[in-house]
């Protein structure tokens, strides 16, 4: 049985007066630092991110290596669970980006691209379980447009 995984949240202020603390910390868990002025920010270890990166490329290799009878978009579901929330069209749109973003990953030997690409699709599923949906609510943008930061109104 692993050892089970503690994660805490502090300000950055507890970060600059008593870093140390905070870093022995991180050996249980990732410790998660918010601040007033930014985005939050996550401290890991190494080790664990890399571990998080091989249980992904395991689980992309295992849903390749299934038996050929099933559609790969469907052995996805299984490591992936919340891409049922997709539609039959973004479920093979999920599949195809994450297959061409792995082979540009592996080709560079880079991989947080691939971790984008998986945590937006993830979010995606999020805000679809949520209820956010392509209706007339919500406006729907083909090309990204700056805004001003919230926290500096």
């Amino acid at each position: 049985m692993s050892p089970a995984v503690i994660s805490r949240t502090v300000q950055s202020s507890e970060l600059s007066r008593n870093s140390a603390a905070v870093f022995k910390a991180v050996d249980q868990g990732p410790v998660t630092i918010t601040r007033r002025d930014g985005e939050t920010l996550i401290l890991t270890k190494e080790s664990d991110l890399a571990h998080e990166r091989q249980e992904l490329a395991a689980h992309l290799v295992a849903a390749s290596l299934a038996p050929d009878d099933v559609p790969f978009v469907n052995r996805l579901r299984g490591p992936f669970p919340w891409v049922e929330f997709f539609s039959p069209a973004d479920r093979e749109a999920f599949a195809q980006e994450i297959v061409d973003v792995a082979r540009a990953c592996a080709a560079m030997s880079r991989f947080d691209r691939l971790l984008i690409t998986l945590t937006a699709w993830h979010s995606t599923a999020q805000a679809i379980a949520d209820g956010y949906t392509h209706d007339e609510h919500l406006e729907w943008l083909d090309v990204a447009e700056p805004v001003a930061d919230p926290h500096n109104s």
